[in-house]
């Protein structure tokens, strides 16, 4: 292999590890354009649903089990009011999270034609947003309400095949 085609080849290699690198920001921004023009169908294909529900259903159920666990000593019917909260919690995440529901909310909030929106992205405090990679296969979006003392919320995207990525979770302030 002669210099020419040494350099070639590395610059290939490096243009495509920068692609790779970048390819959760470009999911990220193609699913913040979707949530703007309130097109549900492209956002969903940004939604791993099944992943999100059970982290979901996972995420509440271990909130409602340490809340109930400070009263189980106290109180001899905390354990089925576990039971029937788990029992609600379930039904209301798998009916809630689904592409119809999405596209419900986002169907809520679309001006008519003709009618001036007076919302701008700089109206109300804003966000303060990060990503960052957790792992190989691990991305995660964190955003944060500028001059807020609670959580933020963490949108967790893995890797869907090779250069895709799905959001798959969502970490909760709870």
């Amino acid at each position: 292999m002669n210099t020419k085609t040494k350099i070639s080849l590395a610059a290939i290699l490096l243009g495509l590890g920068v692609c790779f690198y970048f390819t959760p920001h470009l999911a990220v921004r193609g699913m913040r354009s979707a949530a703007e023009e309130k097109n549900a169908a492209k956002f969903s294909g940004y939604v791993d649903f099944p992943a999100v529900k059970e982290n979901l259903k996972a995420s509440f159920n271990a909130k409602l089990a340490s809340q109930l666990g400070k009263e189980k000593g106290a109180n001899p019917f905390a354990a089925m009011g576990d039971a029937m909260a788990a029992a609600l919690i379930n039904p209301i995440v798998e009916s809630l999270v689904t592409p119809e529901s999405l596209a419900i909310m986002m169907e809520g909030d679309k001006s008519q034609p003709g009618e001036n929106n007076t919302k701008s992205p700089q109206s109300g405090p804003g966000t303060d947003t990060s990503m960052s990679y957790e792992s190989f296969d691990r991305f995660v979006v964190t955003v944060k309400q500028k001059r807020e003392t609670g959580g933020a919320i963490g949108l967790v995207f893995n890797r869907d095949g090779i250069f895709s990525w799905k959001l798959s979770a969502l970490r909760l302030p709870i």
